[in-house]
């Protein structure tokens, strides 16, 4: 037996059966790329080599995959399937996934610690990790819309008059406003001894027409609603605050009242109070206003209506009306908590308010509700009749965002939310707890908005607040003092709102491709509906179906069926939680 030369390799081939030829012509092949050589298809080739003759070709795995890949068409379909489920799959989770808060929270909130908005993203506590981007509009992007993303009207999607530059001279001093508006059943002395007289201002909402009617301390107002201009002028009232009644007997007396009970030590006597600053207001929220009443009747709460005049605001912005509400209500003491709801929001499962304030500890003077935001909604605001919560509604009026350098000019928030969150951190800045930086945040800019604030909130107080120590997201604010917050998770919901788009992440890919290719025309965007969430108000009642104590729309979202849809007492309320159109009027 002779040896072979060096240059050659000893080989020994197995030929298989033709049923099994397939699966081992791929391990030949690819056995056969990686040491060369050739041999008849369905053949292993098991080789050997001397030591001293190694012989590799240049061929690399992946060109012998691609070979293998164009030989056998069984791998080829195999790997098309797995491409179209990938594909099916991820088409699924777009077509699915309708983006909002709650999406944005979960990630914020998970181990990634990411928050992004307009301006920048960051991960958690890391520095390195971080972008904000700048631009002459101070990192905001704007988005062009149609027309037709807007067609709201004005009265009910505005909260009041927003300046520009509100400012105002003198702070607010609420013990000194009860008096100069006589609020208040518990009549006594001022600083300097005198006396002052309550005034008699009262309200009914009529269950069969679409109107209020005012008793203002004496004379009779009677406001059409859904006719936009009342022809009343907010400065001529003598009232900012009316009380609820059932009704007034020919326009010009009080028939009925009803006394206001304790309920439990967590909550005891209740006042419920909307507000707004112009009459005209009012148009749109006549079910709501009902709702309002016959709630709080039915567990013998108080309900107010403030109609907060624009000289009492002294040039601030007219969504501070509610701030003033609720501390000139704490302040007369009459009640032990005080609630501010919305206009655009009403009480849906006609539970007491005890059902959550059993979780409110004594300790914590603000109650809200979780509304799966990434922040604290002041759409509804809970506060015990504390010397605390007196001052901390006094502190939000007077709430300063920046101050002229030229004249020392004041000049505060635009909206209210920012200023919430301010008097807050700067509470827990003070006692140690949150190291909140204030104007000196370097996106401060971004806490004055005219709209979303949500640059604001991610910058300066997200940013803040994941650095307190055990920190796992909002509920973690229950952590600190003189606030608690309710979660989402009791049933039903506290505060639900319409916080998610109406299209989802595929249908507004589609929307975006069409708005690029024509430039923005119409045609590619829904009509009549909100410019964020694309919902319009039948979009905004199905987010909401799961049920909650109180459902809040956001006025950009009050429109066609939805106003008609509002249950005006118990029974109707009984029959909304069912079917969420179940009130809504067939002609809307």
């Amino acid at each position: 037996h002779k040896h072979p030369p060096h240059n050659h390799r000893e080989e020994t081939c197995l030929v298989f059966p033709k049923t099994t030829r397939s699966f081992v012509c791929g391990v030949g092949l690819y056995m056969k790329s990686l040491h060369g050589g050739s041999r008849r298809r369905g053949s292993l080739i098991i080789s050997s080599y001397r030591p001293r003759s190694h012989s590799y070709n240049n061929n690399k795995p992946s060109s012998s995959l691609l070979i293998f890949m164009k030989k056998n068409r069984c791998c080829r379909r195999l790997i098309v399937v797995f491409v179209l489920y990938v594909f099916l799959q991820t088409f699924i989770v777009l077509k699915t996934w309708f983006p909002g808060d709650p999406t944005l929270r979960r990630i914020s909130e998970s181990s990634l610690k990411l928050m992004f908005s307009r301006s920048g993203f960051s991960f958690g506590t890391s520095r390195f990790f971080s972008k904000r981007y700048s631009s002459s509009h101070g990192g905001e992007v704007k988005l062009r819309s149609p027309k037709e993303t807007r067609q709201t009207k004005k009265q009910y999607v505005v909260q009041g008059h927003i300046p520009d530059r509100p400012t105002w001279g003198e702070d607010l001093n609420i013990q000194k406003y009860i008096k100069d508006v006589s609020l208040g059943e518990k009549r006594g002395e001022d600083e300097g001894g005198e006396e002052y007289k309550q005034l008699q201002c009262f309200f009914t909402v009529d269950a069969n027409e679409p109107k209020v009617i005012l008793y203002d301390d004496g004379r009779t107002h009677v406001v059409h609603l859904g006719k936009g201009n009342t022809g009343i002028n907010m400065n001529e009232l003598t009232c900012e605050h009316y009380r609820a009644t059932t009704s007034v007997g020919n326009h010009n007396r009080i028939e009925e009242t009803w006394n206001v009970e304790s309920e439990g030590e967590n909550v005891g006597k209740l006042a419920i109070v909307s507000s707004a600053t112009n009459v005209e207001m009012l148009s749109e929220y006549h079910r709501t206003l009902l709702n309002h009443v016959q709630y709080a009747k039915s567990h013998k709460y108080a309900n107010y209506l403030s109609l907060v005049k624009q000289k009492t605001l002294e040039g601030r912005s007219g969504k501070f009306a509610k701030h003033l509400a609720m501390g000139a209500l704490i302040a007369t003491g009459d009640f032990d908590t005080v609630c501010h709801v919305d206009l655009d929001a009403w009480f849906s499962s006609w539970a007491p308010l005890s059902y959550y304030a059993k979780s409110w500890p004594r300790d914590k003077d603000l109650l809200f509700g979780d509304t799966d935001q990434i922040w604290i909604n002041s759409g509804l605001m809970i506060a015990r009749a504390t010397t605390w919560s007196a001052q901390f509604f006094e502190k939000v009026m007077n709430a300063v965002h920046s101050v002229n350098a030229q004249n020392d000019e004041k000049i505060g928030f635009k909206r209210d939310q920012p200023a919430v969150w301010h008097v807050l951190a700067e509470e827990w800045r003070e006692q140690g707890r949150m190291a909140y930086k204030g104007a000196e945040c370097e996106s401060w800019n971004q806490c004055n908005p005219d709209e979303n604030p949500v640059e604001c909130w991610h910058w300066c107080h997200w940013d803040a607040l994941q650095r307190i120590k055990g920190w796992t997201g909002l509920t973690s604010l229950n952590t600190l003092p003189n606030i608690h917050l309710i979660p989402t998770d009791v049933h039903p919901q506290m505060h639900r709102m319409c916080i998610r788009s109406c299209y989802s992440v595929a249908a507004r890919a589609v929307m975006g491709i069409c708005s690029g290719i024509t430039r923005g025309a119409s045609m590619c965007l829904p009509k009549d509906v909100d410019k964020m969430s694309l919902c319009d108000g039948k979009g905004c009642l199905r987010q909401m179906d799961s049920g909650a104590w109180l459902k809040h729309t956001g006025h950009q979202h009050w429109k066609d069926v939805l106003p008609s849809c509002v249950p005006r007492n118990r029974e109707e309320a009984t029959l909304e939680q069912n079917d969420p159109f179940a009130l809504c009027s067939k002609s809307s």
